[in-house]
């Protein structure tokens, strides 16, 4: 039968101690990771959503932008009809006034 020494019994140890070092830190080392890559997935799923949220946000301010342009411009027009109406009256008046003069 193979005889160990004592010397040889601690080296034994020491490699077997060293190998269950090295795989506790290994999965210490991917378990923490892990939870980084999940933290980071949550941190990028909150971004995406709040990025999300103004993009929404953003497009409400927009179409209620247009929608007060709209208006604005209806407004105008209607004021510019109303305006040129107007300037015609009066030149009729001014013509007549003209022709009556004669």
């Amino acid at each position: 039968m193979f005889k160990l020494t004592q010397e040889s019994v601690a080296i034994v140890t020491v490699g077997l101690t060293l190998a269950a070092l090295i795989l506790t830190l290994a999965g210490f080392v991917i378990g923490s990771t892990n939870d980084i890559r999940a933290e980071a997935r949550a941190d990028r799923a909150a971004w995406q959503a709040e990025a999300q949220s103004l993009r929404a946000e953003a497009r409400a301010d927009r179409e209620a932008l247009h929608a007060e342009a709209r208006a604005d411009r209806e407004a105008f027009e209607k004021y510019i009809t109303r305006l040129t109406r107007e300037q015609g009256r009066l030149t009729g008046i001014v013509e007549q006034m003209r022709t009556a003069r004669r």
